[in-house]
């Protein structure tokens, strides 16, 4: 067992400096996220929203649950640009229809890096189980380390879940975001339609459609592994449909106690 070890830490050692950084911090951002689920497995619970994916629906927790989000994006053929992700978000038991969280991110392009904390919220607003229909108002500010204009933006987002039957769900969403934008304030209206499909108990199928008015236009879509009723685990693949046609692998965790 020792000796197929020796080889790939033989091999790792081989790569050049930039290829064996990179390997190693997808295997330490593999190890800490399999830590996470072995550790929260027999304490958590999660369902099948949110994560990874951009498009919301409008569900928010239990009250006195919480969640934990963890995931990392690499561009399949820039692997110089890589987005890693983690975010907690609770629903107190005294505002049952209110979820409080924060969401930090660190994202690296061609060299340059960036931290974001991105404090959040969503409420719901309406909903009717008998007609499978909610609705929620989601909203998030961002600020930024290390950079002259801390605060660097804020978004608004309307959730609207159809659950036509147990296995489908069809999310859509409508919102208004405030950016900068290398300097200027940019103000565009988001949208974005996701479905997932519960395929069967153990898997969900989820695919989603989104953009924003003058700018991202992308796609993403892949499988979403139940572990037991307690955590999520998302393979996604994504591609841009403006711009450079960029393509996205990301692999993340949810967990929920």
């Amino acid at each position: 067992m020792q000796k197929p070890t020796r080889h790939f830490m033989s091999l790792v050692r081989s790569l050049p400096p930039s290829q064996g950084r990179r390997v190693r911090r997808n295997l330490l951002f593999i190890s800490i996220t399999l830590g996470l689920i072995t550790l929260l497995t027999v304490i958590s619970k999660a369902n099948a929203a949110g994560g990874a994916y951009v498009v919301d629906d409008a569900a928010i927790n239990a009250p006195g649950e919480c969640n934990i989000d963890a995931w990392y994006q690499s561009g399949r053929h820039n692997h110089s640009s890589s987005n890693a992700v983690l975010s907690q978000d609770c629903t107190l038991k005294g505002l049952p229809n209110l979820q409080l969280g924060a969401a930090i991110q660190h994202s690296r392009d061609d060299g340059d890096s960036e931290t974001q904390l991105s404090p959040q919220f969503k409420t719901l607003l309406f909903s009717r189980e008998d007609l499978g229909i909610q609705l929620a108002l989601a909203g998030s500010a961002h600020f930024a380390f290390h950079r002259d204009h801390t605060f660097d933006g804020a978004d608004l987002n309307l959730p609207f879940t159809y659950q036509p039957i147990e296995a489908l769900r069809l999310n859509v969403n409508a919102g208004w975001a405030h950016a900068y934008d290398d300097g200027e304030q940019n103000h565009r209206w988001t949208w974005g339609t996701g479905v997932e499909y519960d395929l069967a108990r153990s898997l969900t199928l989820v695919a989603e459609r989104y953009g924003q008015q003058g700018g991202e236009q992308a796609w993403q879509a892949g499988p979403r592994l139940h572990i037991g009723e307690r955590v999520d685990v998302d393979l996604v693949v994504g591609r841009d449909l403006a711009g450079e046609r960029d393509q996205w692998l990301t692999t993340g965790a949810t967990v929920r106690f």
